[in-house]
């Protein structure tokens, strides 16, 4: 995804949001490379609580409280307005799948089919640094 595309993540998944409820309070985030966006902020364009991402082709969205991601499991029941939810959606896995995988009660990747799925995790669930260097070759796979 070039530049000029990635600029654009805010305008694709606001498209038909006029507002975006509050969960919670949400964490402050920090978009720190060239391949992150500031997304949805607070008060201040200081307080980010949603960021876009990209590493190769893939696409990853971090939010500010976990409640948001919940929300993906089924957006048309999501408390935040469904249609951001699917935007989300639409835009993480390129318009190509709406698969949702919830990695929180996943112990290894080992033996799960991740191709063409969403992947969601709140973050709660601790993960093994046997997980985690499977999600990272996993992520590798797919940049190369």
């Amino acid at each position: 995804m070039n530049d000029q595309e990635f600029n654009r993540v805010a305008e694709i998944i606001f498209n038909g949001v006029p507002s975006v409820t509050k969960l919670g309070s949400p964490g402050n985030l920090v978009p720190l490379s060239k391949d992150t966006r500031a997304v949805l902020c607070g008060n201040s364009s200081s307080y980010v609580i949603l960021v876009a991402a990209r590493f190769g082709q893939g696409r990853c969205l971090v939010f500010g409280h976990n409640g948001y991601v919940k929300s993906f499991e089924n957006p048309n029941d999501a408390a935040t307005d469904g249609q951001f939810i699917k935007n989300c959606m639409r835009w993480v896995s390129n318009g190509k799948s709406n698969e949702i995988l919830n990695l929180n009660s996943v112990k290894s990747l080992n033996n799960v089919n991740v191709n063409g799925k969403i992947l969601i995790w709140d973050g709660h669930k601790d993960k093994s640094g046997e997980f985690m260097n499977d999600l990272v070759m996993i992520l590798e796979f797919y940049l190369n």
